[in-house]
C-alpha cells in the first residue's frame, strides 16, 4: 500500500520548507517520483509567484474600460481582449508542454549501480538505478554536498569514488550534463548532484521466498527496505519507535510519573509488531509479478506508529496506527495517569460492550441488515479510538464480508456517548 496522496500533499508544504524529518522527506520524495498528481502540486507550489507590474493598477484599468466604453469602442475592446486572452492561452499551453516534457527531475532516490572514475579528469559519476526502473548518471562536483548516515560510508569516500555499488542515495539535482553511459553502453539522462544523502547499504544476507525468488536486504536510517537484485524496491519497513510520552503543553497534563512512563513503554515492547513482515513481503512480491514490470508497481510501505491521541482527568490515551500492504488498521490503548497500567477500555463505559455497540450503531444510522450484523460481529472495544473531540470505532480490512476496506464510524461526544461513559474518562476538549 503506497502512501495516500492525501497524506503527501499535507507534507509538502513542510517539505518544500525542508523543515520535516529525514524520514518524511524521503517519503515524499519517493511518492512524487511515482505520481504524477502529486509531482504536478509540487510542481505548481514550487514556481515563483508572479508578481503584478509596477506601473499598472485596478483603477487605471478600470478607467481605460470606462473610456473605451464611453467612446463607443465597447465592441473593439471587446474582440482585442477575446483574441488577446486566447493567444495567451494558446502560448501559455505551448509554454506548458513544453515544460512538461523537457522540465528535468529535481531529486531523484535508487540505489546505485554502477561507479565511474575518469582518471584523466578526476570526474566522479555514478549509476542511480530507480524503483521506477529508470537508470541516471549523476556527476558529483566541487560543490556537491555529501550526507552520510552510516559511519562506515564517509562523504569524502563518495565524493572520491571511493565507494562502490551497494549504497541507495537520496539526490537533489543540479544542472543536466554531458550523457554519461552505463556498462551496457546505454546513454542516460545525467545530472550534477547539489545534495546527495546516503540512506541505505545493502547487507551480505539476501532473503529466499517460497519460490525460491532472492531479495536484496538494505538496512535504512530507521528502517529496512527489501528489493529484486536487478528489479524494483518491494518492501519499504519503517522501525517502529517507542511511543512519544511526552507531555509537555498538553491540557490538563503534567509530567507523568517515572514509573508511568516505564510501564506504558514496556506495554508497547510487549505488545511488538502488529504485522508478519516476511508474509507482507511474499505478498509485495505476487504483486509485482502481477503488476508485470517495474514502471507498473509502486514500492509498498509498513509504517507502524503510536501517539498521544487525547487525555482525561484520569487517563491518557494512545492510538498505534499500522499502514501496511495488507491492511490499515487503528488500536486505541487507555492508562492511568498515576501509574501508567493498561486499563480495559470497558471499564470507560457504565454500560456493557453490548450495549454501547448498539447505541453506537443506532446513532451513526446503521439500518442495512448484512452491515449491521456484521459490524455487531466484528465490534472491538480496543478498535475504539478516543481524540479530544471525536470517537472513532475501526473494523479493519476484512472484518466486515460486505466492504473490501477499512472502515471507520465517527461521532462527536454527544448525549450518546456522554450518558454512557464515566466523567474522569471523558477526554478534554483541546
Amino acid at each position: 500500500m503506497k502512501t495516500p496522496c492525501n497524506v503527501i500533499r499535507d507534507l509538502l508544504p513542510l517539505y518544500q520548507d525542508s523543515v520535516c524529518s529525514p524520514e518524511s522527506r524521503q517519503l515524499v520524495a519517493e511518492h512524487l517520483e511515482e505520481c504524477e498528481t502529486c509531482r504536478a502540486e509540487w510542481e505548481r507550489m514550487s514556481a515563483p509567484i508572479p508578481t503584478a507590474h509596477p506601473q499598472v493598477e485596478e483603477r487605471t484599468v478600470a478607467q481605460a474600460a470606462s473610456s473605451a466604453w464611453k467612446r463607443g469602442r465597447r465592441r473593439a475592446f471587446s474582440k482585442g481582449f477575446v483574441i488577446a486572452a486566447v493567444l495567451v492561452a494558446v502560448i501559455s499551453s505551448l509554454i506548458g508542454l513544453w515544460f512538461l516534457f523537457h522540465t528535468p527531475p529535481r531529486e531523484l532516490t535508487g540505489r546505485i549501480v554502477e561507479t565511474h572514475v575518469n582518471n584523466t579528469t578526476g570526474e566522479v559519476s555514478y549509476v542511480v538505478y530507480t524503483s521506477r526502473g529508470e537508470q541516471f548518471g549523476l556527476i558529483m562536483e566541487e560543490y556537491t554536498k555529501v550526507i552520510s548516515f552510516f559511519d562506515a560510508y564517509t562523504d569524502q569516500d563518495f565524493l572520491d569514488g571511493a565507494i562502490y555499488d551497494g549504497l541507495r542515495i537520496y539526490a537533489e539535482l543540479g544542472n543536466s550534463k554531458e550523457s554519461i553511459s552505463n556498462r551496457d553502453g546505454k546513454k542516460l539522462p545525467t545530472y550534477s548532484a547539489q545534495l546527495v544523502e546516503i540512506n541505505a547499504y545493502k547487507t551480505p544476507d539476501p532473503i529466499l521466498l517460497q519460490d525460491g525468488t532472492q531479495v536484496e536486504v538494505w538496512q535504512k536510517n530507521g528502517g529496512v527496505l527489501y528489493a529484486l537484485p536487478k528489479g524494483p524496491e518491494l518492501l519499504d519497513v519503517h522501525t517502529p519507535y517507542p511511543p512519544d510520552i511526552a507531555l509537555d503543553g498538553v491540557q490538563g497534563l503534567e509530567e507523568l510519573s517515572q514509573e508511568a512512563q516505564d510501564n506504558i513503554v514496556a506495554y508497547y515492547e510487549k505488545q511488538g509488531l502488529l504485522y508478519d513482515e516476511l508474509e507482507e513481503l511474499e505478498a509485495v512480491y505476487q504483486s509485482y509479478l502481477e503488476a508485470g514490470s517495474p514502471a507498473s508497481f509502486s514500492t509498498c510501505l509498513i509504517l507502524q506508529d503510536t501517539y498521544l491521541s487525547a487525555s482525561s482527568p484520569r487517563v491518557i490515551y494512545f492510538t498505534t496506527s499500522l499502514q501496511a500492504p495488507s491492511t490499515y488498521l487503528e488500536v486505541g490503548t487507555a492508562f492511568y495517569r498515576d501509574t501508567g497500567e493498561r486499563v480495559d477500555m470497558e471499564d470507560l463505559f457504565t454500560c456493557t460492550s453490548e450495549e454501547l455497540e448498539q447505541a453506537l450503531l443506532d446513532e451513526a444510522e446503521i439500518t442495512d441488515p448484512t452491515l449491521r450484523q456484521e459490524m455487531e460481529e466484528a465490534f472491538d472495544l480496543d478498535r475504539l479510538i478516543l481524540y479530544p473531540n471525536l470517537l472513532k470505532v475501526g473494523f479493519e480490512a476484512g472484518s466486515l464480508p460486505s466492504q473490501d476496506a477499512t472502515y471507520f464510524l465517527s461521532f462527536d461526544y454527544d448525549d450518546t456517548i456522554l450518558e454512557r461513559m464515566h466523567a474522569w474518562a471523558v477526554p478534554y476538549s483541546q
